[in-house]
């Protein structure tokens, strides 16, 4: 059902749990770390829930609101790519009775974003600074967009996981995500766990965008096939627990080594917060 305060509520617990879950590399309650804080993510997901489900003229009003907001609380890009995945669902959610066809109406929604949007979207950008953007030459960030929101991800979905959403109708999250966080969390009987599960088989279908910003792709590619032998090893095992102490501690060789696989990391907050959508729990 249209309820804004449980589907708002969904967004922050889906947030949550994606922080108890352990993903490597990444910030959680397992551990800190590219100077930023676990603290600095819960308030980033209150403070981020209030502006993106209030009443907005747009998807990127809606955008905007709710990254400036995060801006002015924790100072800090903490879920730029989370927000940009999330505003188009909340206003399927805000334009249907009941949620169903969900991937449908998104795609609608998809389809239907302008030029203004764009604008919202990239003043949201610029505000938020994410790592590794660099310079391109048509319909950069830093420039006023002349396309849709849409045909900007469409320009930028080759090397954005997060553009690549918006110009495949979230392919990730509902042909390979869902899929998985329902078998692990049948499998293990943990929601914890299926996040994790989740960000792990995500990270090695497709080498992190944010690495490959950062790092280039050669090294990106490389930290794939590093993390791959215990990533396969968890998800086929029978106890995910038994493999905390390798996960902690390839955790901290790559923060150690300023790799964070955030773009991973942001689609596994859209999955389950879909996942929450379609369970009602």
């Amino acid at each position: 059902m249209n309820q804004p305060g449980i589907n708002q509520r969904y967004y922050q617990q889906a947030c949550q749990l994606e922080l108890r879950a352990i993903k490597p590399g990444n910030v959680g309650y397992h551990a800190d770390g590219h100077g930023m804080r676990v603290e600095q993510f819960e308030i980033s997901a209150q403070t981020s829930s209030e502006a993106l489900f209030e009443s907005s003229s747009c998807v990127g009003e809606r955008i905007f609101k709710a990254v400036k907001a995060t801006h002015e609380a924790v100072g800090d890009n903490t879920n730029l790519g989370i927000i940009l995945l999330i505003a188009p669902i909340v206003e399927v959610l805000e334009q249907v009775a009941e949620y169903a066809d969900l991937r449908l109406k998104l795609a609608k929604v998809l389809s239907t974003l302008s030029i203004t949007d764009a604008k919202y979207a990239y003043q949201a950008i610029q505000l938020a600074t994410p790592g590794g953007m660099g310079k391109v030459d048509n319909q950069d960030v830093a420039s006023e967009p002349t396309v849709t929101l849409l045909e900007a991800m469409q320009m930028s979905a080759q090397h954005d996981r997060i553009a690549f959403q918006y110009a495949n109708q979230y392919e990730d999250i509902f042909d390979h995500n869902l899929p998985i966080y329902r078998q692990y969390l049948a499998q293990w009987g943990s929601r914890q766990w299926a996040v994790t599960a989740v960000f792990l088989n995500q990270w090695l279908r497709v080498p992190d965008t944010l690495i490959i910003r950062k790092k280039g792709l050669l090294k990106a590619q490389e930290i794939s096939d590093m993390i791959a032998p215990l990533a396969n090893r968890v998800l086929a095992s029978r106890d995910p627990t038994d493999h905390v102490s390798d996960l902690l501690s390839l955790d901290n060789e790559l923060k150690q080594a300023g790799i964070n696989p955030g773009t991973t990391a942001d689609i596994t907050v859209a999955t389950v917060f879909v996942a929450m959508l379609e369970s009602g729990t």
